[in-house]
């Protein structure tokens, strides 16, 4: 299908249309994956995690599900399957409690939210249900304890949005309702400072207007692994490629812009007085671009990444 035309939309972004097919069936394994414990297995970190003892921390995230920013800053949040990692350099550095963090997403009131599996000595049910923070260290329950295990989440102005096998809605974390549409999303993506939400799917991405209450296809966008929404509604997606694709009108038009050199695992991205700054976890690590993707330099290598 040709995308519409639309200023902003480079020709460069047809080529990769090509890669749709593939896109579909990568994010089928992937949904699948993350529902394994297998998944959160990569033989170079569990080496390491063993090297610093039984219930330390690894030096990196074996597993990582999704990236936000610290509430104010551009400061990178990692949720892993070993809880908060931080940036601190040129590596990572475990900032908070041993928490599988299978959904996690920061709220417009700085709170962190999140959902996933306890780890040892950490006292939550199983599964945690909607927990939240505000340092990533102590955890409280917030709502369906030992009930629901999030894998998507995100938050909007309207509320939270949760993928636990049913899409949910709670504007306040303790009550939910189920959306009016339903989707099996592979990932979620909302803008805090507004009603806009994005859902990644094998079939492509979905749009929310009303804070995921009411779902639209977007069927001339490119298929999209995992998305970023901005304050200001500016849209990210990255490519199974690692081709960064932006939208500025909620998904109708998309300009290509750069690529990363990893497979991508999840996204974050701000607007900022000097530019559009993305950050993309991929299988080579942690990349930043601060030109709105057009280039990426590694901001944390992934151990025994190439070079």
């Amino acid at each position: 299908m040709t995308p519409p035309a639309g200023p902003g939309r480079h020709t460069s972004w047809q080529g990769r249309r090509r890669y749709a097919p593939a896109a579909a069936a990568v994010l089928l394994v992937l949904a699948a994956a993350a529902c394994s414990p297998s998944a959160t297995d990569t033989s170079a970190p569990d080496a390491a995690a063993g090297a610093e003892g039984a219930g330390a921390a690894p030096s990196f995230p074996t597993h990582v599900h999704a990236l936000a920013l610290k509430p104010g800053t551009t400061e990178v949040l990692i949720a892993s399957h070993e809880g908060i990692f931080e940036v601190s350099g040129d590596a990572l550095t475990a900032t908070g409690a041993n928490v599988d963090l299978m959904g996690f997403t920061v709220a417009a009131d700085g709170d962190y939210l999140a959902s996933g599996h306890p780890g040892p000595g950490v006292d939550l049910p199983e599964p945690a249900g909607l927990i939240s923070s505000v340092d990533g260290e102590s955890w409280s329950v917030e709502s369906l304890g030992g009930e629901s295990d999030f894998h998507a989440l995100t938050a909007t102005s309207g509320g939270i949005i949760g993928f636990d096998g049913t899409l949910r809605l709670s504007r306040d974390g303790k009550t939910w309702t189920e959306a009016r549409t339903q989707l099996r999303p592979y990932s979620l993506a909302g803008s805090p400072a507004g009603p806009l939400a994005v859902a990644t799917s094998e079939s492509g991405p979905y749009v929310s207007r009303d804070a995921g209450d009411q779902w639209s296809a977007l069927p001339d966008a490119p298929v999209i692994v995992v998305a970023a929404v901005t304050d200001s509604s500016r849209i990210v997606g990255v490519l199974p490629d690692g081709g960064i694709v932006t939208s500025a009108d909620e998904g109708r038009t998309w300009a290509a812009a750069g690529s990363v050199t990893g497979y991508p695992v999840a996204v974050t991205a701000a607007e900022t007085p000097d530019g559009l700054h993305i950050w993309v976890m991929t299988d080579a690590g942690l990349e930043h671009s601060i030109d709105g993707g057009q280039q990426f330099h590694t901001v944390v290598k992934q151990p025994g990444a190439a070079s």
